[in-house]
């Protein structure tokens, strides 16, 4: 049996951890699910107050992977960590303006503006 496929790379900013999206969709359900549960994982074992989710290669976002993002902001907030979101698609920002996502998250371009936004 094959182990199972990664779905978000972290790496660390200063205090922030940022995990970069390795999918370039984000559509199939058990795919979300375990992308879900690696962030939710990795909100669990973080001990920093800082987490930025990368989405520089995502060209696609179904309604279910913002529905995992709303869940993730939860946690965090459970937690007492600042949540940022950075490297959008115009196209999948239509989206969270269109759900009005835009305004419950922090959103920058870059994943350093994301870092900084957090306190």
């Amino acid at each position: 049996m094959s182990s199972p496929r990664v779905r978000i790379m972290v790496r660390y900013i200063d205090d922030a951890a940022v995990a970069a999206c390795l999918d370039t969709k984000l559509s199939d359900e058990l795919g979300i699910q375990a992308w879900g549960e690696e962030l939710y994982s990795l909100v669990d074992n973080h001990k920093g107050r800082k987490l930025v989710v990368n989405f520089q290669n995502v060209v696609f976002m179904s309604s279910s992977a913002l529905r995992v993002l709303i869940t993730l902001n939860n946690k965090t907030k459970a937690k007492g960590i600042a949540l940022a979101l950075c490297g959008i698609n115009p196209n999948i920002m239509e989206a969270f303006k269109i759900t009005r996502l835009d305004t419950l998250f922090t959103i920058k371009k870059t994943e350093i503006e994301a870092a900084k936004a957090l306190k």
